[in-house]
């Protein structure tokens, strides 16, 4: 496959440990692609965290890409991360995925077929409405779950142990990497947690890009909440008033705003 599943990380607690574990071991079990993982803290803790949990369950870490980034902001900059590893990225296909998700194997197998059969740009592998499995994700089961083949009965039962919420646009987007870049990458104005999901989509299709969705469940991993990753980001309130004023503008209003904005100008 040629794609890569960048996945911006901060190892903030135990349970997020053992989901970029699971993720990576997921990734790794079933698919021919690359893996590129970018930590964003104040010091390095990959290397002696997860990387041991991966060579005890992963016989083959080849496609594994391991990189950090010392933190200069006082919130996880996600946004920036994942220009970083798209930039570094060389791959026909990128996919933005979040240190907490699995989905089924054909979800991820059908979305890059579509971009690389040329149907559609960017594939949202997740239905809106009730599709998001909730999984409480104890460290038993990441146990049981990591011992398993990781096959896609493994993963239908992790509904055993969810309840069912809703999904929208979040998680994981899998785009034309040089679609992604033409159209601005993810906008760095955003700050730690907030609506920069809601705006890559509407951006995505302002952009005039074919925009696909496959309505198949998504299980969310549960986790630890802290300020960069929940309503209590210090700065919310100024993401939201970002996005507000982003998603009442034309295109080439969008356009000017965007060739103007510093990251963009760094990468020409």
């Amino acid at each position: 496959m040629d794609l890569t599943f960048m996945i911006p990380c901060k190892l903030e607690s135990p349970d997020r440990i053992r989901n970029l574990t699971t993720v990576i071991c997921f990734l790794l079990s079933n698919f021919d692609a690359k893996v590129s993982v970018k930590e964003y803290d104040r010091t390095q803790s990959f290397e002696s965290t997860v990387l041991p949990l991966l060579k005890r369950k992963i016989k083959n870490l080849d496609n594994l890409n391991y990189s950090f980034l010392e933190q200069t902001t006082d919130f996880f900059h996600k946004t920036r991360v994942l220009n970083e590893l798209l930039t570094e990225s060389d791959t026909e296909v990128v996919c933005n995925y979040d240190t907490d998700v699995i989905l089924p194997i054909d979800s991820i197998s059908k979305s890059y077929k579509a971009i690389n059969d040329n149907v559609v740009d960017a594939v949202y592998p997740y239905g809106v409405g009730a599709y998001q499995k909730a999984v409480d994700y104890s460290p038993e089961l990441f146990e049981t779950f990591t011992a398993s083949k990781i096959e896609d009965i493994d993963i239908f039962n992790l509904q055993e142990y969810s309840t069912t919420s809703s999904s929208t646009i979040g998680w994981c987007q899998f785009i034309r990497r040089e679609n992604y870049i033409n159209s601005f990458m993810m906008n760095e104005q955003f700050a730690a947690w907030g609506p920069e999901d809601c705006e890559l989509f509407y951006r995505l299709n302002v952009m005039g890009n074919r925009v696909g969705r496959i309505n198949n469940y998504v299980y969310h991993l549960e986790h630890t909440r802290s300020t960069d990753s929940w309503f209590s980001n210090p700065l919310w309130q100024q993401n939201v008033q970002l996005w507000e004023w982003i998603r009442r503008q034309d295109k080439e209003t969008l356009i000017e705003y965007y060739k103007k904005q510093d990251y963009i100008k760094g990468k020409n």
